[in-house]
């Protein structure tokens, strides 16, 4: 039995349109699409060469795909302008990896989920609430922001894809139990990766129902992000009057953000106005610095564990890892390297 959801997987994961892959295994464009919705059969010379092309074995094909992140649900860290065709590649690729964690969680120690949901819940309580259960204080730095969401119970699915666009995105799933999952797209600065991460715990800590509007809920988790990240006793501490570029850069390293979003979250706090808001935001853009901090104020780079420790711990060796996944040797070596 051939199933045509794993072949259209197998093609989003790749980046590929029907036309594409069609050109690419010598057939007409209807041909894949009948594959996929299970109306054509490929030959076994035909499913050998969409596994090449693609990057799986042919018995990937033959998997029943029961387990799927729920693509409704996600919630995305993404501009507006994000293309579909960006969209399923990495949600693709988080898939795949989110179906291998399924399947190995049942045979590792897993931590215990620690994360709450709070939705209706007013974003400052929620902050000290999310805070609290996580095992911070009220007013600490997290200086190892995905080595505590990890050790809480939140799966971090690494995707090695670094599209301008995407940062981030998140849902609940089920594993061995329902879970937070967060996926996480490679080569961002590091203060724009803590962001991300908290801007998506926020997501899972709030939108668990209907949501009403994007601008809304991205708004929440924006200032859910910024409340955990930089909490308001402390930022109301350690920003006193004059706030300057020499001040930011110093206060980034010790909390672990971009200057730009202390600027947001003082102005947010009335610790500024907006009159000195919009200056420090000229100085910004003077030095260059909107999409690109110097180099000198980099943040160490923090890496998750979790999922890598767990597949390390299942299979032996890479080959091991590959047969069991049904991925070619190139496909799983990506997957090992980066998870």
């Amino acid at each position: 039995m051939i199933y045509g959801e794993r072949i259209r997987q197998a093609r989003e994961f790749k980046g590929l349109t029907q036309t594409q892959l069609a050109n690419a295994v010598g057939v007409k464009q209807p041909a894949i699409s009948e594959m996929e919705y299970n109306e054509f059969t490929p030959s076994e010379i035909l499913l050998k060469e969409i596994a090449k092309q693609t990057g799986f074995m042919p018995s990937f094909f033959e998997l029943e795909l029961n387990d799927n992140l729920s693509f409704g649900t996600l919630n995305y860290r993404a501009r507006r302008s994000a293309s579909i065709h960006d969209e399923t590649r990495v949600y693709q690729y988080a898939n795949i990896l989110y179906q291998q964690v399924k399947k190995i969680c049942l045979d590792v120690m897993m931590p215990s989920n620690r994360l709450p949901q709070l939705p209706n819940t007013p974003i400052k309580k929620a902050v000290q609430i999310t805070r609290s259960e996580l095992c911070l204080n009220r007013d600490e730095v997290i200086k190892k922001l995905l080595r505590t969401v990890e050790d809480n119970g939140v799966i971090i699915l690494n995707i090695p894809r670094n599209l301008p666009k995407i940062d981030a995105f998140s849902t609940w799933a089920e594993l061995d139990e329902e879970r937070p999952i967060i996926a996480l797209l490679f080569g961002k600065p590091m203060d724009r990766i803590r962001f991300s991460i908290a801007h998506e715990l926020g997501h899972l800590v709030l939108h668990q129902t209907i949501r009403p509007s994007l601008k809304l809920v991205e708004n929440e988790a924006n200032e859910f992000a910024s409340a955990f990240l930089m909490p308001e006793q402390a930022m109301r501490e350690e920003m006193k009057s004059p706030v300057t570029l020499t001040m930011l850069a110093k206060l980034k390293l010790r909390w672990g953000v971009s200057m730009q979003a202390l600027i947001m979250r003082a102005r947010n706090l009335k610790i500024i106005t907006q009159r000195q808001t919009k200056y420090l935001f000229a100085q910004i853009s003077v030095q260059g610095w909107r999409t690109k901090e110097p180099s000198n104020l980099d943040l160490k780079v923090e890496i998750p564990h979790l999922v890598r420790n767990m597949i390390e711990s299942k299979y032996r060796t890479r080959e091991d890892y590959a047969l069991d996944a049904r991925m070619s040797m190139d496909t799983a070596t990506e997957f090992y390297a980066y998870a």
